[in-house]
C-alpha cells in the first residue's frame, strides 16, 4: 500500500508542478505575430460527401424496397404498427440512413 501512496503523491507532485504558469517573456506573443493569419476553412466538401452518401443510402433503401410499396404506405404501416411489410422497412430504412447523416452532421467540429 505504501507504493500506491507514493504513486499518489508523486502524482499530486507532477500535476501541482504542471500546473503552474510558465514564463516565456513574451516569446508565445511574438512567435504568433509572426505566424501568418490562418487559412479559412473550407469543410463544404465534408458535408457534400455525408449528404451525397445519405442520399445514395435512401435511394438503395427505396431501390431494394419492393416495387408496389412507396415510402408513404410505409409510413402509414409503421403508424399502424405494421413493422414487418415491406413498405414499412424500406421506409425505416430511409428514416435510419437519414438519422445516421444527422448525426454525423451534427458531431462535426467546424
Amino acid at each position: 500500500m505504501t507504493s500506491m501512496n507514493d504513486g499518489d503523491a508523486i502524482d499530486r507532485l507532477l500535476r501541482e508542478d504542471a500546473a503552474r504558469p510558465l514564463s516565456d517573456d513574451g516569446f508565445r506573443a511574438r512567435v504568433l505575430r509572426a505566424l501568418p493569419p490562418p487559412m479559412p476553412r473550407f469543410v463544404t466538401w465534408k458535408a457534400m460527401l455525408i449528404l451525397g452518401s445519405t442520399a445514395l443510402g435512401c435511394m438503395l433503401a427505396f431501390a431494394f424496397a419492393p416495387s408496389d410499396s412507396s415510402l408513404f404506405t410505409g409510413f402509414a404501416d409503421i403508424a399502424t404498427a405494421h413493422f414487418a411489410t415491406p413498405a414499412a422497412i424500406g421506409a425505416m430504412g430511409t428514416a435510419v440512413a437519414l438519422a445516421v447523416t444527422g448525426l454525423v452532421l451534427a458531431s462535426q467540429e467546424d
